[in-house]
């Protein structure tokens, strides 16, 4: 096995040569030929523009992996929290892509932690495999080829990868060939392959769907009922703030952590909103009563997949007529309108998603300590883990309790 390396501080190099910092292995693939890997690190998202661009449409990936998204969360979030990016191009010797991993490191109890760029506004954390990845690498080759990553990243205490996804479309992630894998939660998702006419009112969903027919007739005696996406700046930042107010109120409602109150939250659905809605990535819509937006929801268009993200919807009087699944609907009938076929509810066990979703995939958590600070890590992790989910009993006692008192 042969290793050689070589630095460059020339951009244009870096088209040419492919990279600041490159290293070729040669490793024995399953089909007992050689297998030439290049490996390239990068740490600003200015460099790496063209390079994922190129990569992305040539890959298998989730919508949050798109440049877009993570750039746009690094921009707002990930700067102000100090993380080092540590993107890395995985490709063959012949230039056929390979990986492309979008990682980074943060400063987390003073330990320095390798995880996946988007934080937790990215519902599943995962690499871009190449079309053919699964063929070329398999699980020993990864293994091997992932030591050799590690080696020529900055230096870390802990590896934490969160939410990671079982499959990345067809392929298998790669990264749960590594040990220590904990099963962490699920996402579902609707496959979108019939028509609405039946999808609504097969037996799964024919008692839910008569009861929404039921809250739209009562809502159109009262007004003007209304489904609008935004096709213009000023919609989709007035949408996209109103969905923010609604959120607001039901995290108080439910006692739930405000994720905005940091600040680095509302300008990162606000900016990205606004950013990418031209490109239709983003899509934000809402569901009007005259002049009352009852109903928001904020989320993503990647190739096939519509993603549901940030869903809210109007309290008080409004609450009794379900604005929040009106919107659902509608937006799953869009869907089947626009050929889209895959309707994603992303992660969390949201009772809801049972009524519509086919399909369930499994995410997983890694943990991998480097030294005695990463270990230290790990444990305080473990502990805070236990306290949430004794703490997300706490909240739904007191959900009952008050509901109880009604």
């Amino acid at each position: 096995m042969g290793k050689t390396a070589f630095l460059s501080s020339d951009l244009e190099n870096i088209e040419k040569d492919d990279g600041f910092l490159t290293f070729w292995y040669f490793l024995m693939s399953k089909y007992k030929y050689p297998l030439s890997v290049n490996i390239l690190v990068l740490n600003t998202f200015e460099e790496t523009r063209r390079i994922w661009h190129k990569f992305e449409r040539a890959s298998d990936c989730y919508g949050f992996q798109t440049y877009e998204w993570l750039n746009n969360w690094f921009i707002t979030v990930g700067k102000k929290m100090n993380i080092i990016p540590c993107l890395v191009k995985v490709e063959a010797g012949n230039g056929e892509p390979l990986m492309l991993l979008p990682l980074g490191i943060i400063n987390k109890y003073g330990v320095q932690c390798l995880q996946w760029m988007g934080g937790t506004v990215t519902d599943y954390h995962a690499p871009m495999l190449g079309k053919r990845f699964s063929v070329l690498v398999d699980s020993e080759i990864f293994c091997s080829l992932w030591e050799q990553i590690k080696k020529v990243l900055p230096c870390f205490d802990v590896i934490h990868f969160e939410k990671q996804p079982e499959h990345i479309y067809e392929q298998y992630n790669p990264f749960l060939y590594l040990d220590c894998w904990q099963f962490h939660e699920k996402s579902y998702s609707a496959t979108l392959d019939d028509s609405w006419e039946n999808f609504s009112k097969s037996k799964k969903r024919k008692n839910i769907y008569a009861d929404s027919r039921r809250q739209r007739r009562r809502l159109t005696e009262i007004g003007d009922l209304k489904f609008k996406v935004a096709g213009d700046c000023h919609d989709v930042e007035m949408l996209t703030s109103k969905m923010i107010e609604q959120k607001i109120r039901r995290y108080q409602e439910t006692g739930v952590r405000n994720l905005f109150e940091d600040d680095k939250y509302r300008s990162f659905y606000l900016d990205t909103a606004k950013e990418l809605a031209r490109t239709g990535i983003v899509h934000v819509s809402g569901l009007f009563l005259d002049d009352t937006i009852i109903a928001v929801h904020w989320g993503l268009i990647f190739r096939d997949r519509f993603y549901y993200i940030m869903p809210s919807y109007e309290g008080g009087p409004w609450a009794k007529y379900s604005p929040g699944r009106l919107l659902q609907e509608h937006l799953i009938k869009l869907c089947f309108d626009s050929g889209i076929k895959i309707f994603d509810f992303t992660v969390g066990d949201d009772s809801y998603k049972y009524n519509w979703a086919d399909n369930e995939m499994e995410l997983y958590e890694y943990y991998e300590p480097v030294n005695l600070k990463g270990k230290q890590y790990i444990l305080i992790a473990y502990i805070r883990q236990n306290l949430k989910k004794y703490s997300n009993l706490l909240n739904s006692l007191r959900a009952v309790k008050n509901f109880l008192r009604k």
